[in-house]
């Protein structure tokens, strides 16, 4: 009995330690998805007939509720434990996301997923934050060993991601990833001439994806010209956004999602727009915001550099998919399929976002000797 009171007790002070605000946040994001899943529900299966109204709605809160449990999971660990976990993860899904374009099914065009009767699974989704956290480690090894090869290795890595991702193809997640590991790569101390030859070599990518994807170029060039039938989905989420005005038009009252494709999963923020306003949508903008700046200040005083760069590549990865979302939405970038974390019907990207901020919970948590000065490191 006391044993089980004192695991009991240790538990509850492991709780304690995680930063707060960062939860709070995970736990406000997770119940908007509930919401605004609700709200896109109806629309999306009565277009593709699923006689259930609330569907799509039903599955995304027990997604929600299996995401609580990966990030609680994934935030008890110790930051080795962290390192171990993700090591054994993108060991496991780089070469799934590989077999995935060779025998996945094919959805739109895409082979990027396994499809599995009750449920389907993107393992890139599960690769990005487990293949950050490898690269936190193989960067902050650099740093305390200078002939240490922890740069190229994470290159080399994003290498064979980026090929078995393009594969697929998934130029989002590639863009992503890359997002996610130059800023990592900043922190680390890269010098100034291998950025620049880095800018160069994004842009000669950029070039080759769209002159040889012509599925890439057609969303490019429609984003230049938005009009026909390419430009549909992003003429009807501007549409959705631009009638939900202020206040928005009311909880179910949505229209535009009635013909918007997607609207549960790549354009939620257009549907969450046109039924909760700009001042939700504001809202939603300004929890990421929070999100970044809670995560990344923290992170900037760990002692660790692993710790440090795996925080801050963590928060980077959901923030930047989030803003990549939204900006197709508002159609600032071209059409991408890209989730927006916590909020989008999906349960692999649910588990990937989960995961991140899990990995987050337990780095960032306050541990003796874990950060760059004693006292107080709650603000």
């Amino acid at each position: 009995m006391n044993a089980a009171a004192e695991r009991l007790g240790a538990a509850f002070d492991r709780v304690r330690s995680y930063d707060r605000p960062l939860l709070i946040i995970a736990l406000s994001l997770l119940a908007l998805g509930i919401l605004f899943s609700m709200a896109a529900s109806p629309a999306a299966t009565a277009r593709i007939r699923i006689e259930e109204a609330f569907y799509f709605a039903g599955r995304q809160t027990a997604y929600a509720g299996l995401g609580v449990l990966v990030m609680l999971a994934a935030a008890a660990l110790e930051p080795l434990q962290v390192r171990r976990v993700a090591t054994v993860l993108a060991a496991i899904f780089l070469p799934l996301c590989a077999l995935a374009a060779l025998f996945g099914a094919e959805i739109k065009g895409a082979q990027r997923w396994f499809d599995f009767g009750a449920f389907s699974l993107q393992p890139s989704e599960i690769l990005k934050p487990a293949l950050i956290v490898v690269w936190a480690w193989m960067l902050g090894e650099s740093m305390k060993q200078p002939a240490f090869p922890g740069r190229w290795i994470a290159i080399g890595l994003l290498g064979l991601a980026a090929a078995a991702l393009l594969a697929q193809p998934d130029v989002g997640q590639t863009a992503l990833l890359a997002l996610c590991l130059v800023p990592m790569l900043v922190l680390s101390g890269l010098a100034l001439r291998w950025m620049l030859g880095a800018g160069v070599l994004g842009a000669v990518a950029a070039w080759a994806i769209y002159s040889f994807y012509p599925h890439a170029r057609e969303r490019v060039d429609t984003w230049l010209n938005p009009e026909g039938d390419a430009a549909y989905q992003v003429n009807r989420a501007l549409e959705a956004i631009s009638a939900g005005g202020v206040f928005g038009r009311g909880p179910g009252e949505g229209v535009v999602k009635r013909s918007l494709p997607d609207a549960h999963a790549d354009f939620v923020f257009a549907v969450a727009a046109e039924e909760f306003g700009l001042i939700a949508s504001l809202g939603l903008i300004a929890l990421f915001g929070a999100l970044a700046f809670r995560g990344l200040s923290r992170a900037s005083r760990l002692n660790e550099p692993f710790e440090q760069l795996a925080a801050a590549g963590l928060v980077t990865l959901l923030v930047a998919q989030a803003s990549i979302h939204i900006a197709v939405n508002l159609s600032l970038l071209p059409a991408k399929g890209m989730t927006l974390p916590f909020i989008s019907f999906g349960g692999s990207s649910m588990i990937g976002s989960a995961l991140a901020l899990g990995f987050c919970l337990s780095l960032l948590r306050d541990r003796p000797g874990a950060y760059l000065y004693s006292g107080r490191t709650r603000e």
